[in-house]
């Protein structure tokens, strides 16, 4: 059933009954008592015309069965409609290529061990929080500094809150394997092209591209982060870089241009410069 369909249609009928009748050609009009067998008594109104020779009549239906009706066809279609949000919830999660070990974290359950943490914590919050803004300006996130400290847990809060709230896609990966998949190309025998590549990580609208830093020196290599952030920006998309790097580090390892590119929007870079929770925890 088209429930939008029906509902615009009893919302009519009850819209033209609580409107004075209009007057129509070849018609009489006539307004008399009639029982509902549900709610007894109403108002019916009625139109009489001679069509070929022969005369029809239309009734008006009973108020009250057309205002129950109109809620239960309400109830129905934002019943259809939590299905269907939950539906796609439940696709973009299985997309987001979420690791197991964050498939709990949450921005609620990161407990930030110092006002650095907080600091940080809260401008993820604002982030998130921001998304359709962010999602319009493009504004990216730099994540950089020691391992351990939560920068995974948040970036993925991130992408779980844009998914539950907002039903917007995203994707989590590492930039090794972008740089493999983007090689991968260069084979005789490949089945897709460095544009397939750059396209797959354009259409989320955020993008997760972790251990940056890692292995991963080569001009080559950098050309390529450098081509997908560079394409993402240029579309207005936001990208998430986390990397164990310190920040002078990582821009030396990168570029400035990657940085500027990054911040740009709206987006900001978050140092973590605190020992890390595994430390903590062994001492």
């Amino acid at each position: 059933m088209n429930y939008s369909i029906e509902i615009t249609t009893v919302r009519q009928k009850l819209a033209d009954l609580n409107a004075p009748p209009k007057p129509l050609e070849h018609t009489v009009f006539e307004e008399r008592g009639a029982i509902c067998d549900r709610h007894g008594m109403f108002k019916q109104r009625c139109r009489k015309m001679a069509l070929r020779g022969k005369g029809i009549e239309t009734r008006s239906e009973c108020p009250a069965c057309l205002t129950e009706k109109l809620t239960q066809l309400e109830q129905a279609e934002a019943g259809r409609g939590k299905h269907r949000k939950r539906s796609k919830i439940k696709t973009l999660m299985d997309n987001l290529n979420l690791p197991e070990r964050f498939a709990y974290v949450t921005l609620d359950n990161y407990e930030p061990v110092n006002p650095y943490a907080a600091r940080c914590l809260k401008l993820c919050n604002a982030y998130a929080t921001h998304w359709p803004e962010r999602l319009k300006r493009g504004g990216g996130l730099v994540m950089c500094g020691k391992p351990g400290t939560g920068k995974n847990h948040l970036a993925l809060s991130i992408a779980k809150h844009v998914i539950n709230e907002h039903q917007s896609s995203a994707l989590f990966t590492t930039v090794l394997r972008i740089a493999r998949e983007f090689k991968s190309t260069w084979r005789k025998n490949a089945e897709c092209s460095e544009a397939d590549v750059i396209t797959r990580y354009t259409q989320p609208d955020l993008l997760i591209i972790d251990e940056v830093g890692i292995q991963f020196g080569s001009e080559a290599e950098k050309m390529i982060l450098f081509e997908v952030i560079n394409t993402r920006y240029e579309s207005m998309k936001p990208t998430i870089i986390i990397s164990n790097l310190a920040l002078d580090e990582l821009s030396r390892f990168i570029g400035e241009r990657v940085i500027d590119r990054m911040n740009d929007g709206g987006g900001c870079t978050l140092a973590f410069t605190w020992e890390s929770y595994r430390s903590r925890m062994a001492a």
